[in-house]
């Protein structure tokens, strides 16, 4: 007995069904492909610097004493955590955002009194314990690409802000005919968002392996904080920052990375009553791993 031959109604439908599958099949893919080029891109990173610089704090007519990273607190490490996120927002733009908490932490004795936001410390043992919840930044920025190298090399603009927020803690023991008796400054109370500008170049070395260079530099003038502690309190900040690393990508979603820094902030703020100022410089190296969306 010969089977029956398909109907032309029967082979028409497999027909239709394959061309739905083939249609779906591309939409999914184009969407994928779409959704990966537009993907959040996460990162995660750990430094340690050799800090230097110094900090300063007046109180009132009470002058404080120059504190210099190195020599005087004996602060000869920074630590800090970094968390940032970017998302390509058009085929020549990128939203950047990020997190940072660093801790400065020494132990140094004293021979001498030492004059800090108004208390005397008598001397003995100096501690420095400002540590990562004492020492904030958070930042945003928009990326816009400038020009194109032809191995796939890009050269980036970018502007934003950055927001310090850094409450400066010492430890001693407070001297008997000390005045004051506060030893922290809380640099944040006063601080405004600062307005960066910056230059990022994204170079392929290998199809893995990559180049990467940044520098970024911020710079507020005096002005007028918008809070008073015994009158007006002005403001002034410098942020920089150059960095130099290699990305390596060894999946389609992982990669790590290693650079080295150079970081500068610097706060100053005056009132009648306050004039504290803090230089603060880092160099180091950095480590991290990164995860694509």
């Amino acid at each position: 007995m010969t089977a029956a031959a398909p109907s032309s109604a029967h082979r028409i439908s497999r027909v239709w069904r394959k061309v739905i599958l083939l249609l779906a099949t591309t939409v999914l893919a184009t969407a994928s492909a779409r959704a990966s080029d537009n993907s959040w891109q996460l990162m995660a990173t750990g430094e340690t610097g050799v800090p230097g610089g110094w900090v300063q704090v007046r109180e009132n007519a009470i002058q404080g004493t120059r504190l210099h990273f190195s020599d005087n607190l004996n602060v000869n490490r920074m630590q800090t955590f970094r968390l940032q996120a970017w998302k390509p927002l058009s085929d020549v733009s990128e939203l950047h955002i990020g997190f940072s908490t660093s801790q400065l932490d020494g132990h140094a004795s004293t021979a001498v009194p030492v004059y800090f936001n108004g208390a005397i410390l008598a001397p003995g043992r100096l501690a420095t314990i400002t540590h990562f919840q004492d020492f904030l930044a958070f930042d945003a920025s928009y990326w816009h690409r400038l020009v194109d190298f032809g191995n796939g090399g890009r050269l980036w603009g970018s502007v934003g802000a950055t927001y310090v927020m850094l409450n400066f803690k010492l430890g001693g023991t407070i001297a008997a005919d000390s005045v004051g008796s506060e030893l922290k400054e809380d640099f944040y109370v006063q601080e405004l968002p600062v307005p960066m500008l910056g230059l990022h170049l994204r170079y392929p070395l290998t199809d893995a392996l990559k180049l990467t260079a940044d520098i970024e530099v911020g710079r507020l003038p005096w002005v007028d904080s918008l809070r008073t502690e015994g009158g007006e309190v002005r403001l002034a900040q410098t942020d920089e920052e150059e960095t130099l690393g290699l990305e390596y990508r060894f999946t389609a979603h992982w990669q790590a990375v290693a650079y080295a820094f150079h970081r500068y902030f610097g706060q100053n703020e005056r009132s009648r009553e306050d004039g504290n100022v803090i230089r603060l410089r880092s160099s180091g190296i950095g480590l991290g791993v990164g995860y694509r969306f």
